[in-house]
């Protein structure tokens, strides 16, 4: 190898060791890229359980992972997203931390009735959680069924029952129609359930089917609900239009409330119609009863006789009646809430609060109220300046926590690197022979350039050597 480097030239040994050079950055570029190749989404929004699960299939499967979002999200290499996904729906996974009708898969005929009967309980349960969570706005769901038992010396038994628990996706709600279209769904799938019987409750324990599901007696219903919306948010913008023209600015609050009746009320009422001259009524009978004695002279008569009369009438009085019904769904109150800018003076505020109420129609004898404040912006305050010891404690705390915490990244990259061990040798072997060529190169020198002496005495040796005769033996 030295008298490999001695041969060579100046610029030939400055090749070399580019070369060298750049053959070693391309292996530490392919090292670095087979180590960190570009991941993508595999699942995302996963409960705890199903990502265990998935996790779990992704060892055996040898498929390198990453877990973000707090554990919620997996990731997998770009080029393998497809290819592991369809492997992982293949096998049934994740399954959604419940169990379906493939339960009764391997059928076990030592089973007894009251345990098949609970699986089929289970995997009725299982189903309507897989179904109810593939809704967009659910992230899962729980269901538990209570259903009634035909039995033939009993018929008088509780009808079925079912609750549902939902966990819902963030910045995602239901409305009162997709609530009653998971009950008909419960109550469709399970014998002798009506959707009255299916209670609906979030995550935060807030019933959610606290109405009626056919809106009987009285009760609200999806389409009832709805209205009430849509009244709020078309008053609500129309009170938002007229404040944007008066105020020239967006920088309001309008709160809308509105309070619908859909009781059914029928009134009946009755009442007489004055008839007659003087109103009293129609004359039917008039009855008059004369008792009294006369005295022995006519002057006495007057003085002393004594006559007493009773008078009976029946009159006939009109009748009027009255039934009056009150379709269910008129207003009962309106109450309209703003808050403004404290830029204008309380006359106009005033007379903006006459002109809004007569904008929406409100009537105060039924209730209706308009209330309009008008708050200053709040003063900002001034931040003091974080001292040298608030500093170095945030640091401090900031730091435990790093450690206390590894990110995701170097867990997986820990996983990697137990994955591709034999990188590090072959690298450190090529520094090993770039650091050797190195040192040979340094230490090898240019041949010293003989003088004019010193050549001719080398030429004169080589003629001698040349003219020597060879000897024979």
């Amino acid at each position: 190898m030295r008298q490999f480097f001695a041969s060579m030239s100046q610029r030939a040994r400055i090749a070399f060791v580019i070369g060298i050079v750049l053959i070693a950055g391309i292996v530490g570029a392919a090292s670095w890229w087979i180590m960190h190749p570009p991941y993508a989404v595999l699942f995302r929004d996963l409960r705890e359980t199903d990502a265990a699960e998935i996790s779990s299939a992704l060892d055996q499967m040898q498929v390198p992972y990453r877990l973000a979002d707090e554990g919620k999200t997996i990731l997998v290499p770009d080029a393998q997203v497809y290819e592991t996904r369809m492997k992982l729906v293949s096998q049934g996974v994740p399954k959604g931390g419940s169990v379906g009708f493939e339960l009764f898969k391997d059928s076990d005929y030592g089973v007894t009735e009251f345990a098949q009967r609970v699986n089929f309980q289970r995997a009725l349960q299982g189903e309507l959680e897989r179904t109810i969570s593939a809704l967009d706005e659910v992230a899962s769901a729980r269901v538990h069924l209570t259903i009634r038992r035909s039995d033939l010396f009993s018929p008088d038994q509780d009808p079925s029952k079912a609750s549902v628990t939902l966990t819902m996706r963030p910045a995602k709600h239901l409305d009162a129609r997709e609530v009653a279209g998971i009950q008909r769904l419960v109550a469709s799938a399970v014998e002798g359930l009506s959707p009255d019987a299916v209670v609906v409750l979030d995550d935060k324990g807030m019933m959610l089917s606290g109405y009626s599901a056919e809106g009987q007696n009285g009760g609200l219903n999806a389409s009832n609900l709805d209205a009430q919306s849509q009244m709020e948010s078309q008053l609500r913008a129309r009170v938002g239009e007229l404040l944007h023209r008066v105020l020239r600015t967006d920088n309001f609050t309008v709160s809308v409330n509105v309070s619908l009746d859909y009781d059914h009320v029928k009134q009946v009422r009755e009442q007489l119609i004055g008839q007659g001259k003087d109103g009293n009524g129609l004359l039917v009978r008039e009855k008059i009863n004369a008792t009294g004695h006369a005295a022995d002279s006519v002057d006495i008569d007057h003085a002393n006789g004594s006559t007493s009369s009773d008078r009976e009438v029946e009159y006939a009085h009109g009748r009027e009646q009255e039934e009056v019904e009150q379709a269910p769904g008129r207003v009962g109150r309106i109450s309209v809430g703003i808050v403004i800018p404290a830029t204008l003076p309380s006359s106009e505020i005033s007379k903006l609060s006459e002109v809004v109420s007569a904008g929406l129609g409100l009537d105060p004898t039924r209730g209706d109220k308009v209330d309009i404040a008008a708050i200053a912006p709040p003063e900002p305050v001034a931040v003091a300046a974080p001292t040298a010891l608030d500093s170095a404690v945030a640091a401090h705390a900031d730091a435990a926590a790093v450690t206390a915490a590894p990110s995701t990244d170097e867990a997986a990259s820990s996983v990697m690197a137990s994955r591709y061990w034999w990188i590090y040798p072959v690298i450190a072997a090529l520094v090993l022979f770039l650091v050797g060529a190195l040192l040979m190169a340094m230490r090898t020198s240019t041949p010293r350039r003989l003088t004019m002496s010193e050549r001719e005495a080398a030429l004169l040796r080589l003629r001698q050597w040349i003219e020597t005769p060879e000897v024979e033996r």
